[in-house]
């Protein structure tokens, strides 16, 4: 026996070095086995105060007499603790989706059995999305003094964005757009300018990265936060948050104003209701007490759009950064979603343990967890995040859940799958006239909520007392349901209904494919064929406004003289020729200036002749302000592309297209030309044209009827 293997100790002189290296690791072992047992303890102490707070139901809410610090708790992580510390359990599905993905959720389809971190949008697992982008900056953060310049250099500097649709957008919104990354962490006031959403080649607007060149930044903040809002112009609205959103050049002085820039911009997407771009924006502001609030809602969007992964990576780094019971709330929705149950009830009881008082919120999570039968919940009582929670748990948000969601929730709401009847009816139609839905995918969701319908009479009478949301999408369905052969005679009443109340645009549509629908049965078009009620031309006018090229199913109407003359004066904006016995025969000559400045040409007219047969009659009109047009053709004439847009969106607001005085319609639709946004300008005329035709449609009508 050696002296190292000996109980009895020898001088360290004398000890071999096989002995010294022994020794050592026997040292090492034992220290090892201490450092264990310490890191234990908190563990082996923590889950016995999480059992006994039992989701504040045992011993009451928050009723500890010591605050626990959250910040130094680990909380139990299914994917590294033992089987018999945790029950198992299996992610929530709830992956990342599209638009057109979550419509068809919406309608019952069930969700992906799949884990939520390891799914794209695509249904394809991948990486998760990281949530803010990369730390590196281009020329624009390094210009810090930049002012929007004209030379091609400084267009290169930006890039053009990567393209990519909405709905790519909504689905991947944390990714970078453009060449302009921004850091989080630090960042320079014109990097903080130019965050916004890169471009989309496929939409048809000619827009490069000087939108903002000639408008100083000051003139910038102040049209974003006193134009906000849509106007009466579809096209005017969807441009002006297009170009708001848009990565760009930022205006000159933007360095001086740039939070304020930021903040209105900001402002005007959220008062649209445009999640999406928000989204975009707010995923690349930096990391800062100021944008906290937009962090959070980003959080909860990307929560309720199912993408999980970049919203629990941000609450994972902001869970060690803060007490604040917001992200300790939304992480125990992260743990859950993410299928660590033992972790999200552990969470929920510290939640609890600290005093966090939100009974609601713990009747959820429980809810969740537990499969406990649902509570009852008041509710002027929620907020964001128990609206998550409800849609975790597959139940149905009510509608005054809509009430506590933020405007700039409008385009995320949508893709909640369980949103009640109502909710469901009323979330569609504010997106279908912010137009955030299409009438194709308004029809899919109304046709599919499960609501008892009212007989047509009833729901066309309510209609005609007041066509808000509800009444508006209770009416559409009710007469989806009709009877073929009695629908035809109430959509007519419904139609007047809906142009009087301004919803004309948006809901004729979707009326037009009632129409088509019921002349699939072959009763209904013989009728129309030979139309004794006087039904047959008002259905042929209103399938010309919605779709004017489609000249064969005006065929199928009875009486359908004028029907044809109002799709030849609509195909003419394309065309670019229209007969002057067209126009005469509507009596539409006040729109001649702008068929004129659309380029429509009326074909060898005498006009002195003309006069002697067809002076045309006078209608009211209003005239656009002088000072705001006036502001809308000097921004055209130097080519400042933003200001000009979100002038003419301004100036269109409050004015009824129809009620405009044609010369200053004519006037913005050159404006638009000289932008270099032709096809804007001639969407725009349309919109005029066809909202002329529709008070003609309406005044087709008797008011109150049936037809």
């Amino acid at each position: 026996m050696t002296n190292c293997q000996s109980n009895i100790p020898a001088p360290a002189a004398r000890w071999s070095t096989p002995c010294r290296a022994a020794r050592s690791i026997l040292m090492m072992g034992r220290l090892g086995v201490a450092i264990v047992v310490l890191s234990l303890l908190p563990r082996l102490a923590l889950p016995v105060l999480a059992q006994e707070t039992g989701l504040a139901q045992e011993t009451g809410l928050g009723q500890t007499a010591k605050p626990i610090d959250l910040l130094s708790i680990r909380q139990p992580d299914s994917a590294t603790d033992t089987p018999g510390d945790l029950p198992s359990a299996t992610p929530i599905a709830n992956d990342q989706i599209s638009l057109d993905q979550a419509l068809d959720q919406a309608m019952g389809q069930a969700r992906d059995d799949q884990a939520r971190d390891g799914q794209t949008g695509d249904g394809q697992t991948g990486d998760p999305t990281p949530s803010s982008p990369p730390d590196s900056a281009d020329a624009i953060v390094g210009a810090e003094d930049a002012v929007a310049p004209d030379s091609a250099a400084a267009t290169a500097a930006v890039g053009t964005g990567v393209g990519s649709s909405l709905e790519t957008q909504l689905g991947a919104s944390n990714r970078s757009y453009g060449s302009a990354k921004i850091g989080r962490r630090k960042i320079s006031d014109v990097g903080l300018a130019a965050i916004g959403v890169g471009d989309d080649p496929g939409n048809g607007d000619a827009f490069d990265n000087l939108i903002w060149r000639g408008t100083d930044a000051r003139d910038a903040v102040f049209l974003l936060e006193r134009a906000a809002g849509d106007s009466r112009s579809q096209t005017l609205t969807r441009l002006a948050y297009k170009v708001v959103a848009r990565q760009s050049v930022p205006p000159s002085g933007a360095n001086i104003v740039a939070a304020d820039l930021v903040t209105a911009r900001l402002g005007f997407l959220a008062n649209g209701g445009r999640s999406g771009d928000l989204a975009v924006l707010a995923e690349q502001l930096p990391d800062a007490e100021k944008w906290q609030d937009w962090q959070r809602w980003l959080v909860e969007h990307h929560l309720m759009s199912r993408n999980d992964a970049a919203a629990c990576t941000v609450v994972g780094r902001q869970i060690t950064q803060t007490m604040d019971p917001f992200w300790h709330k939304a992480n125990v929705i992260c743990q859950a979603v993410q299928g660590n149950m033992g972790g999200a009830r552990f969470a929920a009881d510290i939640l609890a343990a600290n005093g966090v008082n939100d009974p609601v919120f713990y009747g959820l999570v429980n809810q969740v967890l537990n499969n406990a039968p649902p509570l009852d919940i008041d509710p002027v009582k929620l907020d964001s995040l128990h609206i998550v929670l409800m849609d975790v748990a597959n139940r149905p948000i009510p509608i005054e859940g809509l009430a506590v969601l933020p405007k700039q929730m409008a385009e995320t709401v949508i893709k909640l799958k369980f949103l009640g009847p109502d909710a469901r009816l009323v979330s569609t139609f504010d997106g279908l006239s912010r137009g955030l839905v299409t009438a194709r995918q308004a029809s899919k969701l109304w046709r599919n909520a499960v609501v008892e319908n009212d007989s047509p009479q009833l729901a066309l009478a309510r209609l005609d007392s007041g066509a808000d949301a509800l009444t508006t999408a209770l009416a559409w369905k009710a007469l989806a349901g009709a009877q073929p052969d009695q629908r035809l005679a109430l959509v007519a009443g419904a139609v007047r209904a809906e142009i009087v109340a301004g919803h004309g645009p948006v809901m004729l549509p979707l009326y037009a494919e009632l129409v088509r629908e019921s002349l699939t049965n072959e009763t209904v078009a013989a009728s129309m064929r030979f139309d004794d009620l006087g039904v047959a031309p008002k259905m042929a006018m209103l399938l010309a406004i919605s779709a004017p090229d489609d000249t064969a199913s005006l065929a199928a109407f009875a009486g359908n003289g004028d029907a044809l003359l109002a799709a030849r004066l609509l195909q003419s904006l394309s065309d670019k020729t229209l007969a002057a016995d067209d126009l005469a025969a509507l009596d539409m000559w006040h729109l001649l200036p702008v068929l004129e400045a659309a380029g429509v040409v009326l074909d060898g007219q005498n006009w002195l002749e003309l006069t002697k047969i067809a002076a045309g009659t006078g209608r009211s009109a209003m005239t656009l302000s002088p000072v705001m047009l006036q502001a809308v053709l000097s921004a055209a004439a130097d080519r400042r592309v933003a200001e000009t847009i979100l002038l003419a969106n301004w100036l269109l607001r409050d004015v009824p297209l129809d009620r405009i005085v044609a010369a200053d319609a004519a006037s913005l639709i050159r404006a638009l030309q000289d932008i270099g946004q032709g096809a804007a300008a001639r969407a725009l005329a349309q919109e005029i044209v066809a909202a002329h035709l529709m008070q003609r449609l309406a005044a087709m009508i008797p008011d109150g009827t049936q037809s």
